[in-house]
């Protein structure tokens, strides 16, 4: 669904390689299973970074063959963490004779670390090479990962073979539909990301098939019209074909997906209550906005499960007697409430019995029941913090404005920055209503401190002495957190001033302006957004085309996108209500994942200010 170059088969082998890890004893000269333990146990919480930065040192301070699955894990735990340069560097501290067991996984994380690098022709002619295994299961996982990278390498008929292999070393009917389904899935999703697939260029029956079913379920997901008819005219083109046992739950009823269990998946029955302050004078245009949102996405939904959604004014009462009017109202989930300040009302009154999905997040973190689910800006702080020290630009600045906001959004960057290896060289702090963006910047970047050397030359010498300001020489990156365009458009003149311009700089979205010609001082900033605002093709584009008529003529272009955030929140919502085991899901407002701590966390696509105009970038390319 998005432009991003980049991917990651998160946790798909993780099993196996930590059953290996786990009979791995350390060496009496090494950590001892304490160690061990921690890392294990900080896999667990999800905390993967921490957990690599164990793992490698485990590898480092044992001997083989407790050093090469040290390493293993260390490579698998950083892919986890969406760091894939750190499971290069990991995998370089395994051995080169390994036993065959070891050097499986080592060749498959090669190829992941590629694929999570954007490098998926040398991914796909990394895993081309790896020879079938004899046992089952590591044959599944193999044709699993080759499928997932020729879709990825545009090699859509390998794609297939290798989906129809992994089909034919499943165990049972129930192991062969579920390589069915993600073979759709994945073929669905090359064509929503705007890949094109071609079913004449094959004679094979099967393959041709399989592609034409996959342009049958994208063309579903934008439009369900006529789509019986597509699905019955598929059928009698290809009989027999294995991809029939999966149309019907996959493309015709989305609500007989098997669960987990492989048992058939029931919709939900029961009111879902949306909580939001529509009549707030400063927020009800806002929420407005997300109920819209929700609304559409809950029409479009094929099964049903959000038909009876039930919306509760917190402006005109409070949070406390809207959970108690849902409960008698006998609603079986609560989405909401919007406002911060409401959320930990919210959690501390819920009906026990009705789980939650807050559209903010808490203080003091989500609750058994609840997940938090925001258009966070600690979110972008983070994934830009990553980025910053995936690119080798370990030393960054830092600016924020002054309140609450600014501190929670530089606290995120910074943390994120040195769990990743960088540092903080400096942080300035600016005060929208001084408007002393350039006396926090020059400070900031050392340049008063430049100026101040001069002036101690100068009087040493006692004669003028020719200067050009500019930035200490540690200074690798620049993050500006604000919401202020004004302030924002500020940033880039100042550093062109100060012989600075070739920073590169980062900044929230929340400062970007729905106008272009203003952006224009931005050129060259680089940023996260949303698919919704940023796809041309796939399913945002989509739905934010079918949808313009609902929020195109209401407020600016930023709070247009609280109509995407309420479609999402519909997703979600559905989504948890199912019990959902796969994710990330592909949503409008990014990429979301369920964090162990219970939040919605949203991986958002790359962009760069070009003319004024915010337009999708390859991270990798300076």
């Amino acid at each position: 669904m998005t432009n991003s170059r980049h991917v990651t088969f998160r946790m798909l082998f993780a099993g196996a390689l930590f059953a290996l890890l786990a009979a791995c004893a350390s060496t009496s000269g090494g950590p001892g299973p304490a160690s061990e333990a921690r890392a294990e146990r900080l896999v667990r919480q999800g905390n993967h970074a921490e957990a690599a930065r164990m793992y490698e040192e485990l590898a480092s301070n044992n001997a083989p063959p407790a050093r090469d699955q040290f390493a293993l894990a260390a490579a698998r735990a950083w892919l986890d963490a969406d760091r894939a340069d750190d499971a290069q560097r990991a995998l370089a501290l395994a051995g080169t004779q390994l036993p065959a067991n070891q050097q499986f996984e080592r060749e498959l994380l090669s190829v992941e670390t590629a694929a999570a690098r954007g490098q998926y022709q040398a991914a796909w002619q990394q895993v081309s090479r790896i020879a079938e295994p004899a046992q089952p299961a590591d044959a599944a996982r193999l044709f699993y990962l080759r499928q997932q990278v020729a879709v990825r390498a545009g090699e859509t008929r390998a794609a297939v073979q290798a989906g129809t292999a992994r089909e034919r070393v499943a165990a049972d009917e129930t192991g062969r539909n579920r390589a069915r389904r993600d073979l759709l899935t994945d073929l669905r999703g090359a064509i929503d990301r705007g890949q094109r697939i071609e079913p004449a260029a094959t004679t094979d029956a099967l393959e041709r098939g399989w592609l034409e079913l996959a342009q049958i379920a994208s063309t579903a997901g934008r439009s369900p019209m006529n789509v019986n008819a597509m699905v019955d005219r598929w059928r009698q083109r290809f009989p027999g074909h294995p991809a029939s046992t999966i149309v019907s739950s996959e493309i015709l009823d989305p609500a007989a997906r098997p669960g987990v269990d492989g048992s058939r998946m029931t919709s939900i029955t029961g009111p879902v209550a949306l909580l939001l302050p529509l009549s707030d004078r400063a927020l009800g245009a806002r929420a407005a906005l997300v109920r819209d949102g929700f609304q559409a996405a809950a029409a479009r939904l094929p099964d049903g499960s959000l038909n009876d959604v039930r919306i509760y004014d917190t402006a005109s009462m409070s949070v406390s007697a809207a959970l108690r009017a849902a409960s008698s109202d006998g609603a079986t989930f609560i989405v909401g409430p919007l406002i911060r300040e409401e959320v930990q009302e919210a959690v501390q009154e819920r009906p026990a019995h009705i789980p939650m999905l807050l559209l903010n997040t808490s203080p003091g973190g989500a609750s058994p029941g609840t997940w938090q689910y925001a258009l966070a800006p600690e979110d972008e702080a983070r994934q830009i913090a990553r980025q910053v020290a995936r690119s080798g630009r370990g030393g960054a600045v830092v600016l924020a404005p002054t309140g609450e906001w600014g501190q929670r959004v530089a606290a995120a960057f910074s943390e994120e920055l040195r769990a990743a290896g960088g540092q903080v060289l400096a942080e300035g702090i600016y005060d929208v209503s001084r408007n002393n963006i350039d006396s926090t910047l020059t400070a900031a970047l050392g340049i008063d401190a430049s100026r101040t050397r001069r002036s101690r030359v100068e009087a040493a010498l006692g004669s003028t002495v020719q200067f050009e300001p500019r930035p200490m020489p540690e200074v690798e990156a620049l993050f500006v957190a604000g919401y202020d365009e004004l302030a924002m458009r500020q940033i880039r003149p100042y550093l062109r001033q100060y012989n600075a311009i070739d920073i590169p700089t980062y900044m929230t979205s929340e400062g970007i302006s729905g106008d272009r010609a203003a952006n224009r001082d931005l050129d060259g900033t680089r940023l996260l957004e949303m698919p919704w605002t940023l796809d041309t093709i796939g399913t945002a584009s989509d739905v934010r085309n079918a949808t313009q008529g609902s929020w195109g003529s209401r407020g600016t272009p930023r709070q247009a996108r609280l109509f995407a955030f309420g479609y999402d929140a519909a997703t979600l919502a559905a989504a948890l209500r199912r019990g959902i085991s796969s994710w990330p899901l592909d949503g409008v407002t990014g990429r979301l994942t369920l964090a162990p701590d219970g939040r919605i966390e949203r991986q958002l696509n790359w962009a760069r200010v070009r003319e004024g105009a915010v337009q999708p970038v390859d991270p990798s390319i300076p």
